[in-house]
């Protein structure tokens, strides 16, 4: 603060004009102080801007990290890393369902209690669990029967069959490839069972082959199949109500290959690629209420993705190896919103629940799994 004094004058108005005078030459001063700062403001943030930039991704990700979940990590006791990575979990029960070489394990998170379910010694690949019921194959005799525990009863029936592999239990019925036959043909079928009565329906007839195994959604299941047309070899996805057993839509996608079909409330992904070197493959989604076809571009390269619709947990090459980072849609793009830092070891295999739980294998040294649940 500057301090200015005035000299004694017998005439007020000289005073006066001297008061003036020092008021003007400090508005004179003023705006190049002003000035000065913002130039220096200014460089100040360019700096940091720079230095951001230079530092990495690293330090992006600490900024701008979308942390709007949690994760949980669950070890089970003493289980082989080959039961766990089929496993399957349920938001109902708060529980993972897996097979061992010795039957059939429930693994309760909140108590983290295990305890058998079934005990069989014949291992199989191919099994679908929910809430009430547990579905497997084994033999009977040599010959492969259908097995349904029901959960709330401890009673297991038994079931002639035309299996060819499972691909899930939703509520009381059963989905599975099962095999047809016609007068002069032995074809295959997507079929459903009702698991209290045991009854069987086709729900479509299957001619061409597939990259991926259907996808359920509530009573909705959407099928891939790939068919020769007059442009090429093209993948058909269809969708059905396995409850009504009727068809609900039909479309036809320009590409040879289409792998993990998910179905998410009005919309169809699928991850596909043409076979032409140097094009890499890409998500793409079907709006059922439109009709519309979406390639997703990605700013990674993906082996394999999961989404809840919102979401996306992609395989992403790391290294001389992969893991899994979140992602989101942003206009039409893939961004990512976080590596998991918490997560100190290689995750695989992604999946969702219907009810939005992400799921991933860790491949650390206790082959823990991680439940990731967004708010």
């Amino acid at each position: 603060m500057t301090n200015y004094r005035l000299t004694p004058l017998r005439d007020t108005s000289a005073n006066k004009e001297r008061i003036m005078e020092h008021t003007r030459s400090n508005i004179r001063k003023s705006p190049a102080k002003s000035q000065r700062n913002w130039r220096h403001a200014l460089i100040a943030a360019c700096t940091v801007i720079v230095a951001l930039l230079l530092a990495g991704p690293s330090i992006y990700q600490a900024l701008f990290n979308k942390q709007n979940f949690t994760v949980e990590k669950v070890v089970f006791p003493e289980t082989a890393y080959d039961a766990l990575i089929n496993s399957i979990y349920l938001d109902e029960t708060n529980e993972f369902v897996y097979r061992t070489e010795n039957g059939f394990y429930s693994f309760d998170v909140a108590n983290k209690q295990q305890s058998l379910l079934m005990e069989t010694s014949d291992w199989a690949y191919d099994y679908g669990v929910s809430e009430n019921w547990l579905f497997w194959v084994q033999p009977v005799e040599n010959e492969q029967k259908f097995h349904i525990l029901n959960r709330k009863t401890n009673e297991v029936k038994v079931y002639e069959n035309d299996f060819l592999y499972g691909i899930g239990v939703k509520g009381n019925t059963l989905i599975f490839m099962g095999q047809t036959r016609g007068d002069n043909f032995l074809g295959t079928a997507y079929k459903v069972m009702d698991l209290e009565t045991g009854k069987v329906e086709v729900l479509r007839e299957f001619e061409g082959g597939s990259h991926s195994r259907p996808a359920i959604d509530g009573s909705r299941i959407a099928i891939s199949e790939t068919v020769r047309l007059e442009n090429g070899v093209n993948t058909l996805i269809t969708v059905h109500d396995f409850e009504e057993i009727n068809d609900i839509a039909n479309y036809v996608l320009p590409y040879p290959i289409v792998q993990n079909v998910l179905l998410k409330g009005s919309k169809v992904y699928g991850y596909m690629w043409n076979e032409r070197e140097g094009e890499p493959a890409s998500i793409g989604t079907i709006n059922m209420e439109n009709g519309q076809f979406e390639a997703i571009e990605a700013s990674v390269i993906m082996d394999g993705y999961a989404t809840d619709g919102e979401h996306f947990a992609i395989e992403v090459k790391k290294g001389d190896t992969n893991t899994v980072q979140l992602f989101e849609n942003i206009d039409g793009t893939l961004k990512r919103i976080s590596s998991l830092p918490a997560i100190k070891e290689r995750l695989v295999k992604p999946r969702f629940t219907e009810g939005g739980t992400l799921i991933v294998n860790g491949e650390g040294p206790d082959h823990a799994m991680y439940l990731i649940r967004f708010e």
